[in-house]
């Protein structure tokens, strides 16, 4: 592969950049628009002893990135998929257990999930995944309420207009997008209904002529009913939110995929086989880690399949269910294996963040890259994980060669806490109440 011409991406990057500064919101009806926000927009003039400063820090700064540049790193990648997955597929179906294309064709949709909606996202990411990768699909994973704040609950207008700024990449790049409603922390979907509906509204009303979009309406069920904390989040539980959101959707998309959430962190497939809902087009999620979830988990769908109920796999990981614990290649190629076998769509979890967690697919806290590098997209192998490297190496359809470099990915190990308030990873909070539920 050759080598990219770094400054010219940089300059490309930013041309890019001047034009996605307008809102999506803007997109919107008026009566579906946000509450405005008022803030001041009043500075002050910086002094000349603020003005030296910043002269002084811009030229350390930059003295800094240039003498950190690691030129030892091997080349960057280049595109490899010949045509975008939208191009191939066109508008996306349901038909029995099947994602069929626009023309009837069976289609396994195979892509990445984010970790959350922030750090590297760009359309060089985009179009990384979708071009080097050979991703299908990208999943946009909006955590919707944590204890420690910083969720779409804290800030409606800033994560809507990330999520639609986010889908217009992937529009623009010819790939599918899951909109993920990202529980987890706070298990029951009711909490947030009211909320839920309103976003899904308005996302519906910009994108719903739009074939590239998957609405993934609540990621992982599980506990106790926020109202009543002795009954389960269970099936009925579960029915009761998607019997209120999906309307809310179809009132302006009726053709879409959407992808409903099922018991017990998204993995009782089997028991809402027994009742699934009556609505057309609609996917149920099922979420596994390979160093955690083996025969057992697969009997569950093997069940669910043999009743007639359509799976899509939109989280599994080649680590423990924690994130952590190393990588499981033996036991992630049986899944994926399973996967392709019983052609179920699936996302990875997860492209990674700085919380440090065996299943990022990039090296986040790696210096392989400095900083204005990462954001180029067309990472070197120095910059993907041992996760990273499994998972693209099935998605180009490649043997992996593990690492012989001694390096035991010590970067995306859960070594140090990564939530300073509770001392977890970001689904460490998954592992623990899921072992003790079982």
């Amino acid at each position: 592969m050759k080598k990219i011409d770094i400054s010219k991406i940089i300059s490309l990057s930013l041309a890019i950049s001047m034009l996605m500064l307008a809102s999506c919101s803007e997109k919107l009806p008026p009566e579906t628009m946000p509450p405005e926000t008022t803030a001041t927009s009043e500075t002050e003039a910086p002094t000349e002893s603020e003005e030296t400063t910043e002269e002084t820090t811009t030229e350390s700064s930059e003295e800094s990135s240039e003498t950190t540049v690691n030129p030892n790193h091997g080349p960057f990648s280049t595109r490899i998929a010949d045509e975008m997955p939208l191009e191939k597929y066109g508008q996306l179906s349901l038909d029995g257990l099947n994602i069929v294309s626009e023309s009837g064709e069976i289609v396994q949709l195979r892509g990445m999930s984010t970790y959350g909606m922030t750090g590297l996202i760009n359309e060089a990411f985009v179009q990384t995944l979708a071009e080097d990768w050979c991703c299908d699909v990208i999943r946009f994973a909006m955590y919707v309420a944590r204890a420690n704040g910083g969720c779409y609950v804290d800030d409606p207008d800033t994560n809507f207009n990330n999520m639609c700024n986010y889908i217009d990449m992937c529009i623009d790049q010819g790939v599918y997008v899951i909109v993920d409603w990202h529980i987890l922390e706070y298990g029951d979907p009711n909490q947030y209904k009211d909320e839920a509906i309103d976003f899904f509204t308005r996302i519906s009303a910009i994108y719903g002529d739009c074939p590239n979009i998957i609405y993934e309406i609540c990621n992982e069920p599980n506990g106790m009913r926020y109202d009543d904390p002795s009954a389960p989040v269970d099936w009925e539980c579960i029915r009761e939110y998607a019997e209120e959101v999906i309307p809310a959707i179809r009132s302006n998309d009726p053709d879409n995929l959407i992808i409903c959430g099922t018991p017990t962190w998204s993995s009782d497939v089997d028991i809402v086989s027994l009742d699934p809902l009556d609505e057309e087009n609609v996917l149920y999620t099922f979420h596994f880690y390979a160093g955690s979830n083996g025969q057992d988990y697969r009997d569950k769908v093997i069940t669910a399949l043999d009743n007639g109920l359509p799976i899509f796999v939109s989280e599994w990981g080649t680590s423990l269910n924690s994130g952590g614990g190393g990588v499981f290649p033996e036991e992630s190629r049986l899944w994926t294996d399973f996967m392709a076998e019983n052609n179920l769509s699936w996302c990875n979890w997860s492209i990674g963040g700085s919380n440090p967690e065996s299943s990022n697919a990039l090296r986040y806290n790696s210096r392989a890259l400095t900083p204005s590098e990462r954001g180029l997209g067309h990472w070197p192998d120095e910059f993907i994980s041992q996760s990273g490297l499994f998972v693209r190496s099935v998605l180009l359809g490649i043997e992996y060669v593990p690492e012989t470099d001694g390096d035991t990915d010590t970067d995306s190990q859960t070594d140090e806490p990564a939530d300073p308030e509770t001392g977890e990873s970001a689904e460490t909070v998954e592992d623990t109440e899921a072992t003790e539920t079982e």
